[in-house]
């Protein structure tokens, strides 16, 4: 069975399981059967493709060839899914896209001190969990050394400003609209938190998993709270700033120099 194989047959179980749970969003929002089996055909689709695809890689990020990794190809699956909310909202019809998204233009002010309060506040917390777990992993002898970082973690690193510009408002704006503006109100909070971390396996990096699971509650708990996805979009942003263009390229530092390295594993065990 080939990656995108187990990855379909992973997403189609999921949709099945969130049916059994009462979630079944192409049934509730549309009418007529055709619609209904495209609505859940495009759900099981960008599901395998987004979410699933990712954890049947886990790790493979490390054997990324960076002679050929462009900008564009990392941003594929941010067009993927503006794609599928733009099919999915012309196929309900009769809701603007504003709506469809949960954004609305009220209190902007309001709106944009409450996205900096939850960034800020959501990478001190993620720090914070993450490095107890990875703590409280080598204490137990769970592991051993630390994790190696993939080659790709240091290509970011090395982009200019303007690339790593584009990464964060991709992210910022597509990831949000997806995990957040179309998946939580329909599954909710916990489940498209899971997914949102399942996005990102492929880096291989376990402790980073926890960091992402813990930054998407925070951020899902400001949307539960609001109902707007804008705060939500602006905390993304600062997260993403701060990790791409202050922890990482300092993280590439550190790792680049052994000594560093089992200096700090040192001190975290």
């Amino acid at each position: 069975m080939t990656q995108i194989q187990l990855s379909v047959l992973l997403s189609l179980l999921c949709v099945a399981g969130l049916a059994l749970c009462g979630f079944r969003p192409y049934l509730d929002e549309f009418r007529g059967r055709m619609r209904q089996t495209l609505a859940a055909f495009l759900l099981i689709g960008i599901l395998a493709v987004v979410v699933f695809f990712p954890v049947t890689a886990f790790g493979e990020a490390a054997d990324i060839d960076l002679a050929t990794l462009r900008l564009p190809m990392l941003l594929a699956g941010h067009i993927v899914l503006v794609g599928f909310l733009l099919v999915w909202w012309r196929m309900r019809g009769g809701i603007s896209l504003a709506r469809f998204l949960h954004l609305s233009a009220d209190r902007l002010g309001d709106k944009l001190r409450r996205g900096l309060a939850t960034g800020a506040a959501g990478w001190m917390l993620t720090i914070l969990i993450t490095g107890a777990a990875t703590a409280m992993a080598g204490v137990s002898g769970r592991v051993s050394e630390p994790t190696e970082m993939p080659p790709v973690m240091a290509w970011l690193a090395a982009l200019p400003i303007s690339s790593k510009l584009v990464i964060v408002g991709a992210a910022m704006t597509v990831e949000e609209a997806f995990f957040r503006g179309f998946l939580q109100p329909r599954i909710g909070l916990f489940l498209s938190s899971v997914m949102f971390a399942f996005s990102h396996f492929s880096y291989g990096l376990p402790f980073m998993i926890v960091g992402v699971f813990t930054i998407s509650l925070i951020i899902g708990r400001t949307f539960a709270r609001t109902g707007d996805l804008l705060p939500c979009v602006i905390a993304h942003g600062v997260f993403d700033a701060v990790q791409l263009l202050i922890i990482l390229p300092l993280a590439v530092r550190v790792w680049s120099e052994p000594a560093g390295v089992t200096a700090l594993w040192s001190a975290i065990r």
